[in-house]
């Protein structure tokens, strides 16, 4: 990794490992402080990284580079109350026309972790819904300023909705993006966290005076494992979410989320973003958790694909066809395998709708092309990705 990585990582890890380390790590000797700047802001760990260089570092930092970072952590808090303040707006309103909500990620995440919402760096808001609720959810986002950036409706609405797993909204004063979901992956990934039964069970966090509805831990872990390994851990705030959740004031109790996790087939995606968090971030994990990890070896092949990824940072994984190849190994099973690739070839993606080019009673025929489509489109990628390893 370049030095501006390796002192990243050094950030983070005294985050979570300052009482744990003797001593602090050097600070590389050669460091592009504009790189490290965009750097925090790409992986998302401005507020955990003002933090902790001061005291990584003392002394060592070109004022200008501490200015800088000073200034995009006050941007960040700013932002993070905003996003706050129209959040609980949001689910206030949802709530009140009788849909179920939780956020996802986002500042109720922050607050879950850390008990401060400005802890985190988020830019937009996402919000898990029930998939029966999404059109009447659609209205009160409409009520509320937001516009949605495509217009499905009728048959491309359900078939969206089978397949994908969000909508986008956009506020019409151009301040703000709220994500939809239904789901937290694609259709294709095959996982249904609604065996997970997150309705019957909400907890609340409470930051001044405002409530927000959340997971559990161990649910929450779940789904930040699956949603991590969906962008190949691009991002290394991620990761620290992760570890964020295992050092918090209630962790998860770990062996309950293996066991959901085995429920819903990712239980080799929990171990990834656990592996992740002790080996990038320094997250202390159980003997007998590690064992377990230590014992599936693909576990840690993607792992080094994952750090791979990060060591290449800032890259955007979700156009790279090969992403489909780190998919299909993570799955906990050759059925499972088998299972992703007849799902992959079968469902359409959001960008292969296009309601202009057939009319709603021919939409049926846009499935047959998807196989055609996906060899033309991603076979040569793949291959290559396949010779190099």
């Amino acid at each position: 990794m370049r030095p501006e990585h390796d002192l990243l990582l050094s950030c983070v890890r005294t985050t979570f490992r300052g009482d744990r380390m003797d001593s602090w790590p050097a600070l590389p000797e050669t460091v592009d402080w504009n790189r490290f700047m965009n750097l925090c802001e790409w992986h998302n760990v401005v507020p955990l990284v003002y933090r902790a260089l001061p005291a990584a570092c003392p002394g060592e930092i070109p004022p200008a580079a501490m200015n800088r970072l000073r200034g995009l952590c006050h941007n960040n808090t700013a932002r993070a109350l905003f996003l706050t303040s129209e959040l609980s707006r949001i689910l206030h309103a949802l709530g009140s026309c009788g849909i179920p909500a939780y956020p996802f990620k986002g500042p109720a995440l922050s607050v879950m972790l850390y008990g401060d919402p400005a802890r985190r760096q988020s830019n937009d808001l996402d919000i898990l819904i029930p998939k029966e609720h999404v059109c009447r959810a659609m209205e009160v986002l409409d009520r509320l300023g937001y516009g949605a950036k495509n217009a499905f409706k009728g048959p491309q609405l359900a078939a969206h909705r089978r397949t994908e797993y969000e909508l986008q909204f956009f506020r019409r004063d151009k301040k703000l993006t709220v994500e939809l979901q239904w789901a937290v992956v694609p259709g294709f990934f095959g996982f249904d966290h609604e065996r997970l039964d997150i309705w019957s069970n909400p907890e609340k966090r409470s930051w001044s005076g405002l409530d927000f509805p959340v997971l559990p831990p161990e649910e929450t872990l779940l789904l930040l494992s699956v949603h991590g390994a969906k962008h190949l851990w691009c991002k290394l705030g991620w990761v620290c979410d992760v570890a964020g959740l295992l050092e918090s004031p209630v962790p998860p109790d770990l062996q309950r989320t293996l066991e959901l996790a085995q429920r819903c087939g990712v239980a080799r995606l929990l171990m990834l973003g656990l592996l992740l968090a002790e080996r990038l971030v320094g997250a202390h994990l159980p003997a007998d958790i590690s064992a377990r990890i230590g014992a599936d070896l693909m576990v840690s092949s993607l792992a080094r694909q994952a750090r791979e990824v990060i060591a290449k940072s800032p890259v955007n994984p979700d156009v790279d066809p090969a992403r489909y190849l780190f998919y299909l190994k993570a799955k906990d099973s050759r059925r499972d395998q088998l299972f992703f690739a007849g799902r992959l070839m079968s469902t359409l993606a959001a960008g292969e709708w296009n309601p202009s080019a057939l009319p709603g009673a021919l939409s049926p025929l846009y499935y047959l092309f998807r196989p055609i489509h996906m060899a033309g489109r991603h076979s040569g990628p793949i291959l290559r990705a396949m010779a190099r390893k």
